[in-house]
């Protein structure tokens, strides 16, 4: 495997570039980069608001992603609800409150994909994505 590519699957150095383009919401909100990680996915992904859909997208435990729901939901910034059909599974919701959190983001991730993917034609990426989500479907299947 390549050493980029490898690079790339580990993660490290992009979880270093949202570190850094967190760095405004953390000081002003006083949250930490799981808990807007967290925020930024329900507003991303709505209808994948399970503690199980948060894990997988993160790939955490379930027990600090519960622990940091419970956070989000003491400090205003999510609520949760029961699903109506299966009273096992909490559905999350982000609230009003954290709007501005979520508009810094959209902004900064933006502004970082515009300069990660600068330089690569629209059918080059197309094909990255085809390899990546073979990659992703394979290791899946490996686990």
């Amino acid at each position: 495997m390549e050493h980029s590519v490898e690079g790339i699957l580990r993660g490290g150095k992009f979880k270093k570039l949202l570190e850094n383009i967190m760095t405004d919401a953390k000081k002003r909100t006083n949250l930490n980069r799981v808990e807007i990680e967290v925020l930024y996915f329900l507003h991303r992904y709505g209808e994948q608001n399970t503690l199980t859909d948060i894990c997988q997208y993160l790939q955490m435990n379930k027990g600090h992603i519960s622990s940091t729901m419970d956070n989000l939901c003491d400090k205003g910034y999510v609520v949760y609800k029961r699903d109506d059909r299966d009273r096992r599974y909490v559905h999350y919701e982000i609230t009003q409150q954290a709007d501005s959190i979520i508009r810094d983001m959209d902004n900064a991730w933006k502004k970082m994909s515009e300069r990660i993917l600068s330089g690569i034609g629209r059918e080059d990426l197309q094909t990255f994505n085809r390899v990546a989500k073979q990659i992703e479907d394979n290791i899946e299947m490996m686990l």
